[in-house]
Order: structure tokens, then sequence, then C-alpha cells
């Protein structure tokens, strides 16, 4: 966390730095923003490390104004102090949409990576690098039960083979092996009967909120594709991943 805070001190000495470099309508919207009663008292509460009550006033404003890039910054930031990532990712994003040649779009990059690499570290292994993340117990589980569906149809092929002479318990034991076959596909496929092909613009929160509700199930749903994904941000637009129930 030491080089978490390190990133948030360097971006508010750059942001004091800028604060007269806008102009215009942007001046403008930004200065209503800040002065915004809500975004007022996110400040507040972040100043007293109440993160998740300045974290709900910063989504206030979101919610209210249109392109209130300042309090995505800041939701960002308080969702990374509370070691939600994912979603910090997500707002730090809008931030860099709205204001994609502002200097402080650099800054928020670096807390992207940091975000990414908290991220990492919370998955089970601890892997040192989000591109290094191996595939999803779910994709492992798949395997195996395709490796299952191949031995077992090694299995009723041989007993067909042998059943030509007319053994009947053969004949039997293969049909049986044939059904259970049958299920074991039935069943993996039946775990993955919601996809979602990415489009442009998406982020795995943006996702979670589209099927669930809320922003909650963006970790599911990169878990259950990490054989697709090399990282929560590197969504390839046009890739068709799973949907967990």
């Amino acid at each position: 966390m030491l080089q978490l805070r390190a990133v948030f001190l360097l971006f508010s000495i750059t942001l004091f730095s800028l604060t007269g470099c806008d102009n215009g309508n942007n001046a403008a919207s930004r200065t209503l923003e800040l002065e915004d009663p809500d975004f007022r008292q996110g400040i507040l509460y972040s100043k007293q490390n109440e993160y998740r009550l300045a974290l709900e006033c910063f989504l206030k404003v979101i919610d209210s104004r249109k392109g209130a890039a300042e309090s995505h910054l800041e939701a960002g930031r308080m969702l990374l102090e509370l070691e939600d990532p994912l979603p910090a990712i997500y707002h730090f994003n809008q931030y860099i949409r709205l204001k994609p040649d502002s200097e402080q779009a650099k800054i928020v990059k670096k807390m992207i990576n940091t975000a990414e690499k908290i991220y990492a570290k919370q998955l089970p292994g601890r892997p040192l690098d989000p591109d290094e993340v191996g595939v999803s117990d779910q994709a492992a589980l798949i395997r195996k039960l395709q490796a299952e569906n191949a031995k077992l149809l090694r299995e009723v092929s041989e007993l067909s083979r042998i059943n030509k002479v007319g053994d009947p318990l053969l004949a039997a034991t293969a049909k049986n092996q044939t059904e259970k076959t049958k299920t074991v596909v039935e069943s993996s496929a039946s775990k993955e009967t919601k996809t979602y092909t990415i489009q442009s613009g998406d982020s795995l929160y943006s996702i979670s909120k589209k099927f669930y509700g809320n922003g909650q199930r963006a970790n599911d749903i990169y878990n259950a594709n990490r054989d697709k994904l090399k990282s929560p941000t590197a969504l390839a637009v046009g890739v068709t991943i799973v949907i967990p129930q």
C-alpha cells in the first residue's frame, strides 16, 4: 500500500499544479462538480479515512451529473483504499475516457496499473503479474470433464467392438457408458449456457452491471474467463465470454 499512497500523493501534487490549466466549458464544468455538496462531503470523508462513506458521496455525484470525471477519479481512489481494484479500474477508465488529453490522465494510468497488481495479488496462488495468471478453475474443470468424456468414448468403442461377438452383458455395459458420457457432456454444457460477446467500451464492471444489476460479480466473470482474458482490463472486442451463474 506504500506504493499506492505514493501514487496518490504524486497525483495530488500534480492536480494542484494543474488547477489553472483547464479553460472554457471544461473548467466551468469541473468547478461546478467540485462545488457539488456531495463531492465536497466525499472529500471530507476521505480525509477522515471514511472511504466507504466517501465512495457513496462520489457515486451520488456520478449518478446526478453527466461526465463527472473528477468523481469517477475519486471513486476509483476510494475503491483502491477499500482494496476493491476491479471497480476502481472501471472508474479510472471512465476518467480517462472523459479527459483523455489531461495531464492527470498519465498518472491515472499508473493508478490503473497499481490496481491491476493489487487484483493479481488477490487471486489464488498470488501471481506476480496479471498477464501470468493461469487458467481459471472452471476452465480446468471443463478440461477435466473433456478428458473423462474422451476416456468414456474409448471404453464405449472398445465395448462395442467386443459386443460384436454377441455378449448381452457387454452390450448393456456399453449402453450405460454411453448414457454416462452424454450426462457428463450435458452437465458441462449446462454450466456455460449464458455467454456474451465483448463490445467496444465494455469493462468487467459494466458487464457485471448488465447481467447482475451491479458490479460485484466482476471478479467472478474474470475468474470464469481467465483462459480468454490476459488481465482484468484486457477485453478484446468480439471475444465471447462465459457469464457464470
